[in-house]
């Protein structure tokens, strides 16, 4: 998703942590339109989440918007919307503590729904341990990315342009990019999968380590039976139980 690509998004949030009351003080404001299908079902579903319904009209046109901690997002019901597949639409929110959101938005989606989907519309990315962000998608499709304000978050997204680790150090930070920031489960397992065939003088914790991230990346995808090999050159490296519990804990592995 082209949205989440790119480190001028860096930029925004740190100039949206910086703005001090003079800022805030301006004569022309923007206020971006998210579409969707439905103004009720949209404004349903953000209200389940916690948000406040502050705005909500139905003719001439459908037109809402919800409002949470100061921050709030408009949407307008687009016609056709509700057949077409694709969507290429959202926003950021900075939230102090994204990690907090995400624990109560699957709370309150498990509560309401019976489950916490990760897949379909709606759905909320997986969130794993020490992450900075995670990208919630609405009924409608729209992707709306809540991002914990501060330092962080960069530098885990530069940490895989880093040329000075060991080259499965890098693809493990690369696999981390491309699985947190742009949800391509995929493309993570791909880098992991050339990184751990040339891996030859790294460490067994490295090892370990590349191992855990590409064998919960197949228990994602489906495919039980890539997991059980990873599983198998896990062993093989022979590491204290607890080292390994560590690292599964670390990476929040489903296995």
């Amino acid at each position: 998703m082209a949205l989440c690509r790119g480190v001028a998004r860096f930029a925004a949030i740190k100039q949206f942590a910086s703005m001090t009351d003079h800022h805030r003080k301006k004569e022309w404001t923007s206020i971006p339109t998210l579409p969707c299908a439905s103004i009720e079902a949209t404004l349903s579903f953000w209200e389940m989440l916690g948000f406040a319904i502050t705005y909500k009209q139905t003719r001439p046109y459908q037109y809402g918007v919800v409002e949470r901690g100061g921050a709030a997002v408009h949407f307008a019901a687009l016609k056709g919307m509700e057949t077409d597949e694709r969507h290429y639409h959202g926003c950021l929110v900075a939230v102090p503590d994204a990690a907090e959101v995400y624990r109560e938005f699957s709370q309150r989606m498990k509560t309401k729904l019976g489950r916490v989907p990760h897949a379909g519309l709606p759905r909320i990315s997986r969130m794993k341990p020490g992450t900075t962000r995670f990208t919630l998608t609405d009924v409608s499709g729209n992707s709306i990315i809540f991002v914990s304000l501060g330092e962080k978050d960069q530098e885990t997204w530069e940490k895989a342009d880093d040329g000075q680790q060991s080259p499965l150090r890098q693809a493990i930070a690369r696999a981390i990019r491309f699985r947190d920031y742009k949800e391509d489960e995929k493309a993570a397992a791909k880098v992991l999968d050339v990184a751990l065939k040339k891996a030859a003088d790294e460490d067994r914790l490295t090892m370990a380590e590349a191992l855990i991230i590409r064998m919960d990346l197949a228990s994602l995808m489906g495919d039980r039976d890539f997991a059980g090999e990873c599983d198998i050159q896990l062993s093989r490296l022979d590491l204290p139980e607890e080292e390994i519990k560590r690292l599964k804990q670390q990476h929040g592995a489903t296995m």
